[in-house]
């Protein structure tokens, strides 16, 4: 039987995803994506061993969702934009009359677009984890590198490439109206002041809001 890209878990209800919406969060493959975040908690959460549903199971459970009040389907990962069945998966989410919101680190313009092009999304909530700027300083390289990829031994080239991949993700939802867009950025301990004044003021003119770190607990062997 055919699979979809969602990971078989447990589906959670939360109005707290997106503010004042019943919202369900599905997730593709959490290890399927190309940052390795500071303390990211998906990652750490999940074995990446997870079976996914078929598209029975999954019609099954969208259809109860919506029996339930659930007002949007948050796609989140891992990365969803590299999942080569997302389209095949926001069809059958789309056929169910559901509005759909797919989370990204914005990495993937050209799939940002093409998603939006097909109709297949209806916002997407895009983390913006730096300030996006065309020169970096030695040390704000340091600090960005850990917050990107949790190592310093990265090529400074792989924050510029970052940078430059998100402003253009976020030029291209500029041309769209898409009711659920939001921006998000994780209140790291690697970021400073001036850091968070300069990516508010990159998303002035967004919905964007400044969420708690919470660090990753741990677990002894």
């Amino acid at each position: 039987m055919a699979l979809s890209p969602f990971l078989k878990l447990d589906i959670p209800v939360t109005f707290k995803d997106h503010p004042g919406v019943q919202s369900a969060v599905l997730y593709t493959d959490i290890n399927l994506c190309n940052l390795n975040c500071f303390q990211c908690h998906n990652r750490h959460a999940y074995s990446g061993k997870e079976e996914r549903f078929t598209y029975e199971e999954l019609r099954e459970k969208l259809s109860m969702l919506k029996l339930l009040g659930v007002e949007l389907i948050i796609v989140s990962g891992g990365e969803p934009t590299l999942e080569e069945n997302l389209e095949e998966g926001l069809k059958l989410i789309k056929e169910i009359d559901f509005p759909v919101r797919v989370d990204t680190n914005g990495t993937n313009p050209e799939v940002v677009e093409r998603l939006i092009e097909r109709k297949l999304v209806d916002g997407f909530a895009v983390d913006v984890k730096i300030p996006l700027k065309d020169e970096y300083t030695p040390s704000e390289l340091q600090r960005f590198k850990r917050v990107l990829f949790s190592d310093e031994g990265i090529p400074d080239k792989a924050v510029y490439e970052y940078a430059n991949r998100l402003r253009i993700t976020i030029n291209t939802i500029k041309k769209y109206s898409l009711p659920f867009t939001l921006f998000r950025t994780v209140n790291y301990p690697l970021l400073t002041e001036e850091d968070r004044q300069a990516i508010s003021e990159e998303l002035k003119s967004f919905p964007h809001q400044f969420n708690p770190f919470y660090p990753v607990e741990e677990i002894d062997e």
